[in-house]
């Protein structure tokens, strides 16, 4: 039988020779365990005292000489629990550790529709309770395009179940205006348009600590920055737009 999965656990690989040999022959003493496993005599009883240690070996002493046995495979799942058991027991101390030396602020890039999407789905994972802030310098063209086209209304209309509320600033033209009709009735959604947004091919959308800059360029280049700092930084400022905007009438 292959060791493969009992190292997978844990398990040295004589450890996993020697186990898997008891449960094939039987009670047995070390002399046969090192014939039959393959591994050296003198090995042999280090490899047994860890196995023991673990409580998937156990003994007895019969004419002087001990004869040793497998414990029941179940022993594998004790041997796993106190595994999780330590783990949760250091877990705290080694995410201290991380954290301390993790960067303040992290950056990555996404590509093209597969990329858009990848923004979508950790947006409306990690969104609750919260304010999702959507800035569009141009004339909505992309809701015209994949990925936008199809999964936008159904991605509004989930974080308004998580209570987010969205608010999305647009650059005022007749072509936007019609384009934001696909959004209409949508829960905690609200539009406005302004003339005095510059053209740019650049949007960003900003929900607590995540901020995605998007590049309208084929295919699209998506600027990923997971900061609380930045992206509250973006939201401030889309507020005072906000407030000079025009409601979607």
């Amino acid at each position: 039988m292959n060791t493969g999965f009992l190292e997978d656990l844990g398990l040295g690989k004589n450890e996993a020779k020697t186990y898997l040999t008891l449960l094939r022959i039987g009670k047995s003493n070390s002399a046969e365990l090192a014939r039959e496993s393959g591994i050296h005599r003198i090995n042999v009883y280090d490899v047994l005292n860890s196995l023991i240690a673990k409580g998937l070996v156990s003994y007895i002493n019969e004419a002087g000489t001990r004869v040793f046995k497998p414990e029941s495979p179940e022993k594998l799942g004790e041997v796993l629990d106190a595994k999780r058991l330590a783990l949760e027991t250091e877990l705290p101390q080694l995410l201290k550790e991380f954290n301390s030396k993790k960067e303040p602020w992290e950056v990555s890039i996404l590509r093209g529709v597969e990329g858009k999407k990848s923004q979508f789905e950790e947006m409306a994972r990690v969104a609750r309770n919260t304010h999702n802030r959507v800035f569009t310098p141009h004339g909505l063209i992309s809701f015209e395009r994949p990925p936008y086209n199809t999964v936008l209304r159904k991605w509004y209309e989930r974080l308004a179940k998580q209570n987010v509320d969205s608010k999305h600033l647009v650059l005022d033209t007749p072509e936007a205006r019609q384009r934001s009709k696909m959004l209409k009735g949508v829960e905690r959604y609200k539009v406005r348009f302004s003339k005095e947004i510059q053209f740019s091919p650049v949007s960003w959308n900003a929900c607590f600590d995540l901020l995605f800059l998007t590049f309208h360029i084929d295919p699209y280049l998506i600027i990923r920055i997971k900061s609380k700092e930045i992206a509250q930084a973006f939201i401030n400022s889309f507020e005072m737009m906000w407030k000079r905007a025009k409601s979607e009438k």
